[in-house]
């Protein structure tokens, strides 16, 4: 009996253990679709800021409808309707966009390009492009108390601060206060997302505000431009001239154009890399018509 009796005790205890066990595992997998879950988010979050630190590709905006004059209001009021993304079929359609222009002072317009130089979602955005955006930018003003935006909202307009200063707060907490020289609302322009916070006016302030619409027309002109000029690149280098259309395209988006002192190595070039992390660069000759691949160290 005392065998039978410590034979089901043994049992009992691996049953336990099993169960045990069975919890770590569900746990685990707990945890594991947490995980997925956080991981899709910032993928969400990294794909809106690549969408501004990269112009958009011919890809990305043939898949997109047609809508090539903006025609902004001059008088706006706090909260724009959500825009459709710019679009056209190439460039052609493209140089023929009408984009707004609000004149402004040497020391406003500045003012807007170190703003936007000083952000952290958009300083990597080309000299040319921060021009347009400049001159696309019209003013907004907003008296004491006001709330120029308010969390969970839908947002389609960045702003520049000219004048004033703002209160930032989420969920009732105060995040920080802003003054001149500060963009906020960037978001907006990525993705036809909700506000992450809530900005209220502690003065009278002055804005320079640019509608995503906007935005993205030259995103995307700049892109195609870009593009085009990438895929005559790479059609002029003989190791890739038997590669199909296809394959240059996807080179193409992924090329990063580098400008090398020519006292130093006699030619521009372009680099490009992978997600596997491999890279190469092409060069031009100083003639501009020789493109050949240097060695790499």
């Amino acid at each position: 009996m005392g065998t039978l009796r410590d034979l089901q005790y043994a049992l009992q205890e691996k049953i336990e253990e099993l169960r045990q066990r069975d919890a770590l595992i569900d746990e685990l997998e707990l945890e594991l679709d947490q995980k997925d879950e956080l991981i899709q988010r910032l993928q969400n979050e990294l794909d809106k800021y690549r969408s501004v630190i990269r112009p958009a590709t011919a890809q990305q905006v043939q898949a997109q409808q047609q809508s090539l004059v903006l025609q902004p209001d001059q008088h706006r009021s706090k909260r724009q309707a959500i825009s459709a993304e710019p679009t056209a079929c190439d460039i052609s359609d493209l140089c023929h966009v009408t984009l707004p222009f609000y004149p402004k002072s040497p020391e406003s317009k500045e003012l807007i390009k170190e703003a936007i130089l000083d952000n952290d979602f958009m300083k990597n955005l080309e000299l040319s492009q921060i021009q347009e955006i400049v001159d696309c930018m019209y003013p907004v003003d907003y008296g004491k108390d006001s709330c120029i935006i308010k969390e969970g909202d839908v947002g389609s307009l960045v702003f520049v601060m000219e004048e004033g200063k703002v209160e930032v707060t989420k969920e009732g907490m105060k995040l920080c206060t802003m003054g001149p020289g500060k963009v906020f609302g960037e978001l907006a322009i990525l993705y036809n997302c909700t506000r992450t916070a809530t900005v209220q006016t502690l003065t009278h302030v002055k804005l320079w505000a640019i509608d995503r619409q906007c935005f993205q027309t030259i995103m995307m002109r700049t892109g195609l431009i870009k593009h085009a000029e990438y895929m005559d690149f790479l059609k002029s280098v003989p190791t890739f001239q038997s590669l199909p259309e296809e394959t240059l395209s996807k080179l193409a988006d992924v090329m990063e154009e580098m400008m090398m002192s020519p006292t130093c190595l006699g030619f521009c070039g372009l680099h490009l890399h992978t997600h596997t992390h491999k890279h190469f660069s092409l060069a031009l000759d100083e003639g501009g018509r020789t493109f050949y691949p240097p060695p790499l160290p």
